[in-house]
């Protein structure tokens, strides 16, 4: 399942936007909407149902050489090196 991220969809209830923001929207919405996600669009297949849209976030990922979720390593703003200095 080859598609374009820069094909222009229609994510059921959210409107028209990119194929790669209907995934990434998708994947976020409530556990109950998420169920019912469909994203509509011109090609084959027309209609991608939830577990489709899962599976091609997941191919993505994986093609970005993204790290497992919940590995990724992130500083967050307590983590960064304190600068000592004073400036008067």
């Amino acid at each position: 399942m080859a598609m374009d991220p820069e094909e222009l969809v229609t994510l059921t209830d959210h409107g028209t936007m990119k194929l790669r923001s209907a995934v990434v929207r998708a994947m976020i919405l409530p556990a109950k909407e998420r169920k019912r996600a469909k994203i509509v669009r011109e090609g084959e297949p027309a209609i991608l149902i939830f577990k489709q849209i899962r599976n091609l976030g997941a191919k993505w990922d994986e093609r970005r050489g993204s790290s497992p979720r919940g590995q990724r390593r992130f500083r967050s703003r307590g983590n960064r090196p304190k600068n000592r200095s004073i400036a008067r």
